[in-house]
């Protein structure tokens, strides 16, 4: 079997690991993006109320320019769709995978 076959089928196999968020700054305007590693991040949640309520993501982020602290919440479903944000000193602009 061809080593560069294995390779291609391992990794297009991998689940997403990796997602990125994008806030603004209320302060200063400054547009930050950062990641969010899968595997670290992601907090698992059970909610008999809420099923589609799975991951809850928190993350304190500071800008390159800007040293104020944003704050973000981020609550997911099981397919890592964004059901809501919580912000605190910034605006959430965009949650993707990349």
């Amino acid at each position: 079997m061809n080593i560069k076959r294995i390779l291609t089928n391992i990794f297009s196999a991998r689940p997403e690991k990796e997602f990125y968020v994008i806030v603004k700054c209320h302060d200063c305007g400054e547009e930050v993006k950062t990641r969010i590693n899968r595997g670290g991040d992601f907090q698992a949640e059970y909610n008999v109320r809420n099923p589609k309520y799975r991951y809850t993501v928190k993350k304190e982020v500071i800008g390159k320019n800007c040293f104020n602290l944003m704050k973000l919440t981020l609550a997911l479903t099981k397919n890592s769709e964004v059901l809501f944000a919580d912000t605190k000193g910034c605006d959430f602009l965009e949650f993707n995978r990349e």
